[in-house]
Order: C-alpha cells, then sequence, then structure tokens
C-alpha cells in the first residue's frame, strides 16, 4: 500500500446512487412500492423498533415511511441517505422476500465520514444476513464511496447492533450518557467506528 493511499482525503466517489448490490445469499438493491408488504411485517413488532426513534407503524404508516425513504437513493451532499432492501431471493426464482434494510448516510463529503444503520426482521436473526448484508454495504463505503471513517449509533442496551458492530470489526469510540431523551426517558448513545486503514487490514 503506498503512502499517499494514507494521505487525508474526503469522500472520493462521488455522486453515488443506488445500484443492485449481490452477496452469497442477498439481493441489496434500491427499495421500490412493492416492497411495502414485506417491510411492514418488521415495522409493526415492537421488539423492532425498541431502539428506533420511530414507533410501531400501522400499514398506512409504513407506506408514508417507505415512500419517503424512496427518494433517498443517492449520496452527493452531506446529509444525503440512501437505504438498501435486503432481499432473500427465491431459489426457484420467484419473488424474493424483504428480510431488512442497510442504510448509507453522508455525513461529511469533506473529511469522508459516513453512518451505517440496519433493520433487520427477527425472524432471520442468528443466520449472519445481517453481517453479509453490512460487510457488502461497508465495501461501497470504503472501495466506491471513498470513505475515511465508517460508523453507527445505537443504543448501548441493543445488544444484537453492538455484537454486529464487533464482527464488523468496528470498535466502541465512544458512549454519551444520557445525551438524549429518547420515548420518554434520559437515553444513551454508543458510537462504534472504523477507519479505512483498519478496515484494509482486517
Amino acid at each position: 500500500m503506498s503512502e499517499a493511499a494514507d494521505d487525508p482525503h474526503g469522500a472520493t466517489g462521488l455522486p453515488y446512487s443506488a445500484e443492485e448490490l449481490r452477496t452469497e445469499r442477498l439481493l441489496l438493491r434500491p427499495l421500490n412500492t412493492g416492497d411495502l408488504d414485506d417491510v411492514h411485517e418488521y415495522q409493526k413488532r415492537k421488539d423492532v423498533v425498541r431502539y428506533l426513534y420511530w414507533e410501531v407503524h400501522d400499514h398506512e404508516e409504513s407506506a408514508k415511511h417507505l415512500k419517503k425513504r424512496l427518494a433517498m437513493n443517492q449520496l452527493s451532499e452531506d446529509g444525503d441517505g440512501l437505504v438498501y432492501a435486503v432481499e432473500l431471493p427465491d431459489p426457484e426464482g420467484g419473488h424474493g422476500r424483504v428480510v431488512g434494510d442497510m442504510s448509507i448516510f453522508l455525513k461529511s463529503k469533506e473529511h469522508g465520514q459516513v453512518e451505517i444503520g440496519w433493520v433487520f426482521h427477527p425472524a432471520v436473526h442468528g443466520r449472519g444476513y445481517a453481517t453479509e448484508a453490512a460487510e457488502r454495504v461497508l465495501e461501497i463505503c470504503f472501495g466506491t464511496l471513498g470513505a475515511h471513517r465508517v460508523f453507527a449509533q445505537l443504543d448501548p442496551r441493543n445488544e444484537a447492533s453492538a455484537r454486529l458492530c464487533e464482527r464488523l470489526g468496528m470498535r466502541q469510540e465512544a458512549l454519551l450518557r444520557q445525551n438524549e431523551i429518547f420515548k420518554g426517558e434520559w437515553g444513551d448513545t454508543a458510537i462504534y467506528g472504523l477507519l479505512d486503514s483498519e478496515y484494509r487490514s482486517r
């Protein structure tokens, strides 16, 4: 690796538009209107939204939420985000099932800072799908976008997400104590991060 590769730089692969991404078992693709029923299946669950900023969605609320996220398909300027549906393809060639979603947010183009997030249906927990999808997203963040640092923010009580961060090689950088009022009570925020140099040396 040349010394120049470690020179300070911002994100280099912008603008970036969402595209289909494949892993061994999954298809990551832009959301579409046909995903509503699959997405609602996990957005309506209390155990899924427990550590998210929104409450349980009824079908209409999921439709409104999906409409907003359909527009999140390109990263160009700070604050932009995109969302990938994580689809479990039908081995028989039929319609696949969306079992979760992965988000990428451009926090600072100048400093190469990118945030990622995820939501998965509990029915598929324990099968490695979240790790597989997140690894593919990290490839985009570091390889295509040229991010310097990728981070995730989560409620430290969300042990499943904390374990996922650790499997990805992310380290806990900070624990912000009672930094926000979250669903009517003081909540903490754990920040996990991974640098491009760390990603390359995993």
